[in-house]
């Protein structure tokens, strides 16, 4: 992706970051066998469509019910002891899982309850692996470049060689995947817990607050008053409003519509996952080339059309091409919009605003998983697709003020130095970060 002479250019990451990015490595290929495995076991253990439903759809409760306090508590905590504490507790999960199938003393009921367990691991680890990477990389720059790495790695191990790695393993014994898995949080725990540094919030002379509500509360109201974080959540929301309808109703478009089978189907999926890898590295280089506010309106708009192609076509081509193209496109954003809000986040409330603007954008997914569904039945199966498309290019068109890119850059100038986290041991060169911006509410 880089010429010779950008490579010598680029200075090396931080050792913190590496061991951040490793232990990244190894948990997303352990998800992404599991993510395989998980539906093929819960098939052998019953023939009831909810219940298997259920044991996939469960990891995602837990960021609705605890993601805001989550948040608050990962505020208050040391963040490298909550990504340790939260890969020990998902190995003891996992492992535990892995001997009830091994002595076959699993059941259904205990595959869902294992699944909820560990997505509550996930919130905590994700909501603490996000606060401390402005603290683990120097400046924007070098914070593009490691969500880079980051979300290769989810995405590779995710999306690609963990589902096939996972259902290979599992016709070898139904107990490998979720061994695997747990080995994958054993050399996560390892790499966070020689990770060197303070990483905690840096003593106030405040008093100390203890209302959980209220630092939820604290947490939220700063992420509404804020133009420009309020919109990107906004936009999310609607952006996964949109994917999710289409995605619950892509096996039906490429079955009814494109004459696809079950190979057929696997390799329209793909093509998002390979499209997206691609994006997770090139979003270094687009950031170079275009501002974050241009970039946010041109990758929605690009994703709508690209909707509204897969409506439109009765290719398959065309329609794997579109799915590629949508796959770069949100790989990019995830990338360099993920990268803003770290840096505009203050250091002291960057997990509550964090997980705040998380919850927000997935509120969107289950209304439109069910909008989906009903315009199909009711129009068309196309429509969703249309229309939806047609939304996302719409709603990209009406953000432009807040997200432009003079209202960012003076975002950013408020804050300062937003990356900054002084009490991290760390490569980096920082600066105590500062508080709210002035006129938040009013950009």
């Amino acid at each position: 992706m880089f010429s010779s002479k950008e490579k010598e250019a680029q200075p090396r990451m931080s050792s913190s970051f590496n061991k951040v990015w490793v232990a990244t490595i190894s948990s997303s290929l352990g998800d992404g066998v599991q993510m395989a495995a998980l539906p093929l076991l819960a098939v052998q253990l019953t023939d009831d469509p909810m219940l298997i439903g259920a044991s996939g759809a469960v990891a995602m409760l837990p960021w609705f019910l605890f993601g805001l306090p989550a948040g608050a508590l990962v505020d208050r905590w040391n963040r490298k002891k909550v990504m340790l504490r939260a890969d020990l507790v998902r190995l003891a999960i996992l492992a535990l899982l892995a001997v009830a199938v091994l002595t076959g003393n699993i059941n259904i009921y205990m595959l869902i309850v294992a699944g909820f367990a560990l997505g509550c691991g996930d919130i905590f680890f994700d909501i603490a692996a996000q606060t401390v990477m402005p603290v683990v990389t120097s400046g924007e720059k070098e914070l593009i470049r490691g969500n880079s790495r980051i979300s290769a790695a989810q995405i590779n191990g995710e999306q690609l060689v963990g589902p096939t790695l996972g259902g290979v393993l599992f016709t070898v014994s139904h107990s490998l995947p979720f061994i695997g898995n747990a080995i994958s949080f054993l050399v996560s725990a390892i790499c966070v817990g020689s990770l060197k540094g303070d990483f905690g919030n840096a003593p106030t002379d405040e008093p100390v607050r203890r209302n959980l509500r209220a630092e939820v509360s604290e947490g939220l109201t700063w992420l509404l008053k804020h133009r420009v974080l309020r919109t990107l959540s906004g936009t999310a929301a609607v952006g996964n409003l949109v994917f999710t309808a289409q995605m619950s109703l892509l096996v039906l478009l490429a079955k009814n519509e494109l004459g696809l089978g079950e190979v057929g189907y696997g390799l329209l999926l793909s093509s998002t996952a390979v499209g997206a890898f691609i994006g997770s590295f090139a979003a270094t280089t687009i950031s170079k080339k275009l501002q974050v506010g241009t970039m946010r309106v041109l990758g929605m708009s690009l994703e709508g059309l690209a909707i509204i192609g897969q409506g439109l076509t009765d290719s398959a081509w065309v329609a794997g091409a579109m799915m590629a193209v949508i796959g770069f496109s949100m790989s990019v954003q995830i990338v360099v919009v993920g990268s803003l809000r770290q840096r505009l986040a203050p250091a002291n409330i960057r997990g509550r605003v964090l997980s705040a603007s998380r919850l927000i954008s997935l509120v969107g997914a289950p209304v439109g998983g069910l909008l989906g569904g009903y315009l199909a039945s009711t129009v068309s199966l196309r429509t969703p697709f249309i229309w939806g498309g047609a939304l996302m290019v719409l709603v990209a068109l009406a953000s432009y003020p807040a997200l432009s890119n003079r209202a960012i850059r003076a975002a950013t100038e408020a804050l300062g130095d937003p990356a900054a986290d002084p009490k991290a041991d760390t490569t980096a060169d920082t600066t105590e970060a500062a508080e709210e911006p002035a006129g938040a509410s009013a950009k």
